[in-house]
């Protein structure tokens, strides 16, 4: 799926893969260069944050399925920053269902 795809869907106001370090590889959307390149950054370092978080709870709880983790997302005030592997797209509220964004996240980011 390319990014196009996800950015077309309802909310979505940008989007973008990127690598191990956090630099982007693809982007597209509303975001000047500068924000875009802040996102993936957040998303990387978040992510690895995400990963810890749930080895923890794994191990803590001895129950199955928390690692690897499987995404996640951060609510603000009017946006959401919604991540899948290393997918992470920003989402105005209120347009468009978090459910079917995280799907697409999914399927992109097998691809």
């Amino acid at each position: 799926m390319t990014l196009g795809k996800l950015l077309i869907l309802d909310g979505v106001v940008a989007v973008c893969r990127f690598r191990d370090d956090g630099s982007i590889m693809d982007a597209a959307g509303m975001l000047p260069g500068p924000m875009m390149e802040r996102m993936a950054k957040f998303a990387q370092w978040y992510r690895r944050m995400v990963s810890g978080n749930t080895d923890l709870l794994s191990l803590f709880t001895q129950m199955p399925g928390w690692s690897p983790s499987q995404g996640w997302i951060v609510h603000g005030d009017r946006m959401s920053v919604c991540s899948m592997g290393n997918l992470v797209c920003l989402v105005q509220h209120g347009q468009g269902s978090l459910q079917s964004i995280m799907g697409a996240l999914t399927e992109a980011s097998h691809e």
